[in-house]
């Protein structure tokens, strides 16, 4: 557990954090970005309806394409996040969506049976009456799901672009230190990444056949690595994702490397303390983003260590 000095240390940062991030807020820039987010949504519906055959047939749209399921997740009655769409429907690769696999007919075909039982007969009513759809119709199916569907890409391209900014920060930080930058490889042995070098957006081999990324491995000597994650949110909701993902890259590189392995998270944006203490139980290494003059001397000492 945290000691109360440490609480109280990771309250004042979180609140200096927050107020940075909304500080920083432009907003002609997030409007700009909010238009492109909603055409690029519109897009999406559009390419997922013609696929379908107007939601007529969303397995052969699955088939072709599983990057289909943003927008038919988003035509249900309530709209679905994926996890909870894997709840409804097991059998659902969810990696598909983002990959844009097809799907095997099998699996397209038990999809589609949730899919019909759950769509929305106000966002597209045409599908009772099995007939096409009207203009209007489709002008109200594009706004009703567009929506939900650009609010998701417009705060991942804002957290995105602070992100960059972030690891860059990071990596100007220890090239000014000195550091040397290797090629990004598998880090699959103890002693990959030499003591003073560092690799942006390399894996590290787990105990598991799944690899876990890293924002930026330190070599601090001694065959251990720091494992730093950058992490960037939104709202305090959004810090809870970002926190677990974290904690679970630590849980998997503590079982496979052990004390070989240092995990640091370098946080920024909206963050509730409660997350930053979770990382503190969890033996993960806390810095900020504006605060980096911290993480440079932690970094400093370990080397001399």
């Amino acid at each position: 557990m945290p000691t109360p000095e440490q609480i109280a240390e990771n309250e004042r940062n979180c609140a200096i954090a927050r107020g940075i991030y909304f500080n920083s807020r432009d907003a002609e820039v997030s409007r700009s970005d909010w238009h492109a987010a909603l055409k690029d949504a519109r897009g999406t519906i559009a390419d997922a309806l013609r696929a379908s055959d107007y939601l007529r047939n969303p397995s052969a749209a699955l088939q072709r394409s599983g990057f289909h399921m943003a927008a038919f997740r988003n035509l249900l009655a309530p709209p679905c996040s994926q996890d909870q769409f894997r709840i409804l429907c097991g059998s659902w690769p969810k990696a598909s969506e983002k990959s844009g696999s097809p799907l095997k007919s099998e699996t397209a075909d038990e999809v589609e049976a949730v899919l019909k039982e759950w769509f929305d007969p106000a966002a597209a009513p045409w599908i009772a009456h099995d007939r096409n759809p009207t203009r209007p119709e489709l002008r109200t199916a594009l706004q009703r799901a567009s929506a939900f569907i650009a609010l998701q890409r417009f705060q991942t391209v804002q957290r995105s672009r602070i992100s960059e900014q972030q690891e860059s920060a990071v990596i100007g930080l220890l090239t000014s230190l000195g550091w040397t930058k290797l090629p990004s490889r598998m880090i699959d042995t103890r002693a990959a990444v030499d003591k003073k070098t560092f690799m942006h957006k390399t894996r590290f081999a787990t105990a598991t056949t799944t690899s876990q990324e890293v924002d930026i491995a330190c070599g601090l000597g001694g065959t251990v690595v720091a494992a730093i994650e950058c992490k960037v949110t939104n709202d305090e909701t959004n810090s809870v994702k970002r926190i677990n993902d974290v904690l679970k890259k630590a849980a998997a590189w503590h079982a496979h490397w052990g004390s070989f392995v240092e995990t640091v998270a370098v946080l920024q944006g909206v963050i509730a303390p409660k997350d930053v203490h979770r990382l503190s139980d969890e033996r993960v290494h806390v810095f900020w983003s504006h605060d980096l003059e911290h993480f440079s001397s932690w970094i400093e000492k370990r080397l001399a260590s």
